[in-house]
């Protein structure tokens, strides 16, 4: 009887000290497991799952080669400036045009090997131009707003014209930016500004497409 008392006594401080030793790297085991499966980690890769799916359902519908990348940063205080993309000077981007859906959100103005930075049209310092029908023009923001200058008071231009950008220098002509939103004139009624119906938020994307031909 007092054999099987020592070693049942002896097997339950084996357990104890093995539970001692062994606390440290099963609560790291228990925590990362935790850490890993927790409902708002995986909410998080199922958004991020989704934002993918309905990037890759786009149609591009301009002639030419294009390259499908992500952001890899945004300043949360500059935004609407520039982004940082993924894709560098592997790829020959200096100048492409990125778009994301259809639509011109700015042009590469910086490559490293391995990322670039755009240019935003909302940038304050964008200056792109642009062509509305027949007339052409120049965009700009200012107060947070995309607008376009330089269009004579007597053109034929409608609330809800599509803008496209103009071909001139060196940009691809026929992306799409947006449409007319408002029309006024400058104080001498010789000028119209447009206010541009613009359907990109920043902030709200993550993947984008960079045009190959930007000339």
């Amino acid at each position: 009887m007092k054999i099987v008392k020592f070693l049942w006594h002896n097997h339950l401080f084996l357990i104890f000290f093995l539970l001692l030793i062994l606390k440290e790297p099963l609560y790291k085991i228990i925590t990362i497991h935790k850490n890993v499966y927790t409902p708002t980690r995986c909410n998080i890769l199922e958004s991020d799952y989704n934002k993918l799916l309905e990037f890759s359902e786009i149609d591009l519908v301009y002639e030419s080669d294009y390259i499908n990348t992500y952001i890899i940063y945004k300043d949360i205080y500059n935004y609407m400036n520039e982004i940082t993309i993924r894709g560098g000077t592997d790829e020959d981007l200096k100048d492409n045009p990125v778009i994301y859906d259809n639509t011109l959100i700015g042009f590469i103005s910086k490559v490293d090997a391995s990322s670039s930075i755009v240019s935003l049209i909302t940038n304050k310092d964008s200056k792109v131009s642009v062509k509305i029908n027949d007339e052409v023009g120049l965009l700009e923001a200012k107060n947070n707003e995309l607008i376009v200058r330089n269009i004579s008071s007597a053109s034929d231009i409608k609330v809800g014209d599509n803008i496209y950008t103009s071909g001139l220098g060196n940009t691809k002509e026929n992306i799409y930016i947006g449409t007319v939103k408002n029309i006024t004139l400058t104080s001498d009624g010789i000028e119209k500004i447009i206010k541009v119906n613009y359907p990109i938020d920043i902030k709200k994307i993550d993947y984008v497409s960079i045009l190959k031909e930007s000339k």
